[in-house]
């Protein structure tokens, strides 16, 4: 009988292993490093690239190393715990890095239940799925309990199942590249808006600038907060006077239609690249995304509620690639920097 369940339980974790293994294969095995900047900037720099990934380069015939770049050159251990936010910012905050407040929430529980379980976070607050991508099923600057009630509502239907509660923070979210311990770019991305011209209403103007971003091969705003309208005193009728600008959604991301816009790392205290790059260390994580909440990020991090938001670990390259056609630049910075 005890020889049954030792094979039952060992069976058991041959299958957790296998079906984990699966899981992260099929689900986080993706790499932004299929574009074809990144294997021209290999072979510029007379990098070999193999079926399975594999990239060697030889000083002489008989002088090479070699590495892989599956998971954007990390191992699948930081890329799983990266991708649970909860993880992440617990190990951060451990290593005293700023992060907002936060704490693993049951979304079937009653709001009064939520909101009293320690660690006590005040409104506004943010909602979001611990392991989500692109702002899907993130509910932002939520104010009151009935706000907070029909966001829990709503992602009753979510496909993800776990979810987080952390404080809201005001600022521009700042997306940080970096890959073995230098920072490659850096991109702000501000909330979503339009610009009043006197003559058509609000939902005129973001049916057109959607049109624009289409066509540049960008993403549109579909994410629309008829809250943060009104707290604006507009809805979708309004027309809005000339110049006037409007802000049309909270969820800052590239695939919300957020505008973007290149940072000079020279104008970066180097008090925050050190922070950026300590991230790095402390999730032992050679690739990532970092994105940095902050309403300057020429400002010294300390200086003001600044927080690391989260981390990529199979970071987007589009936001860096796309902006000024700078992909062949992005790219060559990041080859530069593999064998180093």
């Amino acid at each position: 009988m005890i020889y049954s369940k030792l094979i039952i339980i060992v069976i058991l974790i041959i299958l957790f292993v296998i079906i984990n293994n699966y899981f992260l294969n099929n689900q986080e095995n993706y790499t932004g490093f299929k574009t074809p900047y990144f294997f021209n900037a290999l072979k510029n720099n007379q990098i070999t690239v193999k079926d399975n990934k594999d990239i060697i380069y030889c000083s002489t015939p008989n002088n090479c190393i070699k590495t892989n770049y599956s998971y954007h050159f990390n191992s699948p251990e930081a890329v799983r715990l990266v991708k649970d936010k909860i993880k992440t910012s617990q190990l951060l905050d451990n290593n005293n890095i700023r992060v907002p407040k936060y704490k693993l929430i049951n979304i079937h529980e009653p709001v009064y239940s939520i909101m009293k379980d320690k660690p006590n976070i005040q409104y506004p607050v943010i909602v979001k799925p611990t392991n989500g991508t692109f702002g899907l099923d993130v509910h932002i600057n939520i104010e009151n309990d009935k706000e907070l009630q029909n966001a829990l509502n709503e992602l009753k239907n979510s496909k993800f199942n776990r979810f987080m509660m952390e404080e809201y923070i005001e600022g521009d979210v700042y997306r940080i590249f970096v890959f073995k311990n230098k920072i490659i770019d850096i991109v702000k991305r501000e909330k979503p808006y339009v610009i009043g011209n006197g003559n058509c209403n609000l939902k005129t103007l973001i049916e057109k600038r959607n049109d624009k971003l289409i066509q540049k091969g960008l993403f549109p705003t579909n994410n629309i907060s008829s809250k943060y309208l009104a707290i604006q005193g507009v809805n979708m009728n309004s027309i809005i006077p000339n110049q006037k600008k409007i802000y049309i959604s909270q969820v800052i991301n590239m695939h919300n239609g957020a505008p973007i816009q290149r940072i000079d790392l020279n104008k970066v205290p180097e008090i925050n690249q050190k922070l950026f790059i300590e991230v790095g260390k402390v999730l032992k994580i050679n690739c990532y995304g970092l994105d940095y909440i902050s309403k300057d990020i020429t400002q010294p991090f300390n200086e003001d509620k600044n927080v690391i938001l989260e981390v990529n670990g199979t970071p987007d390259t589009e936001i860096h690639s796309k902006l000024d056609n700078y992909g062949s630049t992005f790219f060559e910075n990041i080859v530069n920097q593999i064998f180093k």
